[in-house]
């Protein structure tokens, strides 16, 4: 399962990056994905809403859940959210096959 991290550093965070500049997030991050069995697929720093974007593959969401909940309870981040990857075809051709066995309500 491939999973999208998104998240904003705290000023905690912040400052962890003035004192140690050259602090390697990759590998910090690319560790705690490996140690839960996954595989770390890239890290960017962004400008705007997020201040970092991870990809990983973990084999469940309580893998991916884990880590998120490691990495929040550092502190480091204000917000941390997870997105899953999903396959829309696969989703479109299973709602295709149960149209019309839902009613609205009042309908």
């Amino acid at each position: 399962m491939k999973f999208l991290f998104l998240g904003k550093y705290s000023n905690a965070g912040l400052a962890g990056f003035l004192k140690n500049p050259k602090d390697d997030r990759r590998a910090a991050i690319s560790a705690i994905v490996k140690k839960s069995g996954g595989n770390f697929i890239d890290l960017q720093f962004l400008r705007g809403k997020y201040d970092i974007a991870v990809v990983a593959e973990v084999s469940s969401f309580e893998d991916a859940a884990a880590v998120k909940v490691l990495v929040a309870a550092s502190g480091a981040l204000n917000e941390l959210e997870m997105l899953e990857y999903i396959d829309m075809n696969d989703i479109a051709g299973r709602a295709n096959k149960i149209t019309g066995a839902y009613r609205a309500p009042g309908a």
